[in-house]
């Protein structure tokens, strides 16, 4: 349980790293800002938070949960954070994209 755990904070950092990343995108130098430096610096550290999850979870329980976690934040961020509005068609794929990664979960 405690590899959940670290991987949910691995998610979170990583959807921070796209915060920024999505901010550099507004800026007229793409690569030259701070934003752009702040979000793959994160991740980057994420990296090594992946390493230590897949020590302990095999790769594709990994892969489900980061799945689940990260379509939810990121939606979350731009719908939340910048204001961007969600179609009926994009929610209906979401619950597709949610019900294809429940059939190809592995349950350990």
């Amino acid at each position: 349980m405690h590899a959940i755990l670290f991987i949910t904070a691995v998610v979170a950092m990583t959807t921070l790293g796209d915060y920024f990343l999505k901010l550099a995108s507004d800026r007229e130098s793409l690569l030259g800002n701070a934003h752009f430096l702040g979000g793959a610096l994160i991740y980057g550290l994420s990296a090594v938070g992946w390493v230590y999850a897949m020590r302990h979870l095999p790769l594709a329980s990994i892969g489900v949960y980061y799945a689940m976690l990260s379509l939810l934040l990121v939606v979350g961020l731009g719908v939340v954070v910048f204001g961007e509005k969600l179609s009926g068609r994009e929610a209906l794929g979401i619950l597709f994209a949610f019900a294809s990664i429940g059939l190809t979960a592995r349950l350990h």
